[in-house]
This record gives C-alpha cells, structure tokens and sequence, in this order.
C-alpha cells in the first residue's frame, strides 16, 4: 500500500473516531434524568400528604401543616373507656381513663402502644383505640366546626387520673346520699301529711257501728272492713283481712310508726294516730272508736302510703 493510499485510510479512520465520539458527548448532555417528585416537601403538605397510618412518619409535619397531628382522639364505645397505663404492657398499673372522644397529646412513636399526655395523666395507651395521623387532623377540624372554636383543644375533654376518679366517685356518692334523704324525708312528710288526712277522715265515724263483715263506714263495718274502706278513699286498696293486710305495705317497727300506719294484732287492726292511739272499729258493744295502741301485744306495722 502506498504512502498516499495509507494516508487516506488514516484520516478516514480518524474522522469515524471523531465522529462517533462526538455523538456519545452529545446524548449525555441532552439526556434528562426524571427525579422523583415525593419527596420530605411533599410529605409536608397536609393536602397531597398519604394517610400513612400509626407510625412516625405521620408526625413529620409541623407548624399549621400540622395542626393536630400531634394529638389522638380516643376511639371507643359510648359505655366503655381506654386505660392508660404506667408502661407499655397490659399488665402495668392503671393511671388514668380516656373516655370516648377524649384528646392525649402524644409524646412518642406511634406503636403497639404510644406514648401519651392528656390532663393530668401521662402514660401508654394502646394504639388500636386512639385516632391518630390525618384522621386526628379531620377529628380536631369537626370539633372546631361543631364547637364554632377556632381550637380543638379549648372544646375536648382529657383523661381522668385515677386519684380524680377516686375524688369524683366519692363526690356522686355524696351527692347521691343526700339526694335520697331529701327524697326519703320528703316522702315522709308526704306520708305524714297524707297519714293525718287518713286519721282525720276515718275519725268522722266514730261512735258508727261494728258490724262483723261490714264494709260501711256508716251502716257499719268491722275492724278490716273499716281500714279498708278509709284508705280506699284515698286511693289505697288494701286486702279485706286482717290476715291479708299483716303483709299490706312495708314493715316498720313500732318506734317508727306514723299516722296513718296500720297495726295489726292477732285478729284486730288499727289506724294508728300518733300519741299512742288507735282509731278502729272495736267490737259490737262500742262500734267505732279510740283506743290505746299497746292495750294488746302488737303483731306487725305496716306503713302503707
């Protein structure tokens, strides 16, 4: 091969190396790399933000991105509460309540269990009933519409601690006694004032007769027919027995009776009126009248308004 020939294949050769090196620089320059738009922003944005569920990364966000994500809501049912325990473990010690739609503060990674803060009580709650992450910030958001307040936390309840519990127990207990004194003493002075209008009433017939079987305060009646015929008038139905009306009623002691109660002897009842008398139909010879309450052994009181 010439000298001539050979140079002509070298610049050929040259050119296609030339060439071919010039388009590789080319593409590398025109190639874009596509990067991925989800990023740490995005995640920061409450409106494009998943629903990541439990975990840290739903506390990622902060500032007004992030209002109430930092906070759970109790989900329970209407009767029932979430304990909150000293440690992570069912085990551990109670130390407060959370009832249905409480708010906690949440302090730690959202587990198992999380760590929380509501009132007064900070512990762990167990993670299948609390609201967390986006649901938390649409929960905090309904109360702000429902409640017409600008913040969720000033229209929540918190947890009760287990010495707050303690402290309320003992007050509804309180509240409760003396609610049923006012009622009980309240009924009695309606009793009282009912049993004076029963003795009141059946004294219009003293001096009327004793009939045996009888049920007419005025045609005449005997000591059942009597009682039973006085409170009807009142409304009362009382058995037409002495034996049937021993069990008339409640049963209280002599000490206790009232006007008004029945006493009941073998045999014999009474309308008791106070002061240690009985108004009764006696027997035949004296009719309808006043005698002492303790002139025979007492069987049985009954306080039947």
């Amino acid at each position: 091969m010439n000298s001539s020939l050979r140079r002509r294949l070298f610049l050929i050769t040259v050119a296609g190396v030339l060439s071919c090196s010039g388009e590789q620089v080319n593409a590398a320059e025109k190639e874009e790399v596509a990067l991925p738009e989800f990023g740490i922003e995005t995640m920061l944005d409450k409106d494009a933000q998943p629903d990541l569920g439990p975990g840290v990364a739903s506390y990622l966000a902060s500032g007004e991105k992030g209002e109430y994500f930092d906070m759970a809501f109790t989900n329970v049912g209407a009767d029932t509460f979430l304990y909150v325990r000293s440690e992570p473990s069912i085990e551990s010690e109670w130390v407060g309540k959370l009832y249905p739609g409480s708010a906690s503060e949440i302090l730690g990674p959202v587990g198992e269990w999380t760590k929380i803060r509501s009132g007064s009580v900070t512990g762990y709650v167990f993670s299948e009933y609390i609201i967390t992450g986006n649901a938390a910030r649409q929960k905090g958001e309904e109360i702000e519409l429902s409640a017409g307040v600008e913040d969720a936390r000033t229209a929540v309840t918190w947890a009760e601690s287990k010495e707050e519990e303690a402290q309320r127990l003992a007050e509804e207990a309180r509240k409760a006694e003396e609610e049923a004194r006012r009622i009980a003493e309240e009924r009695a002075a309606n009793a009282s004032s009912l049993g004076q209008a029963v003795v009141d009433y059946a004294c219009q017939f003293i001096g009327n007769p004793y009939v045996w079987g009888g049920t007419s305060l005025t045609s005449g009646a005997d000591c059942s027919g009597f009682v039973q015929s006085v409170y009807a008038n009142f409304g009362i139905s009382l058995p037409r027995t002495t034996w049937d009306q021993e069990h008339a009623g409640v049963g209280i002691s002599y000490s206790e009776a009232m006007p008004g109660d029945l006493i009941l002897y073998e045999g014999h009842v009474g309308i008791y009126m106070g002061d240690g008398n009985i108004v009764n139909a006696i027997n035949p010879s004296k009719g309808i009248g006043i005698i002492p309450a303790t002139c025979m052994n007492i069987k049985t009181v009954r306080r039947v308004l």
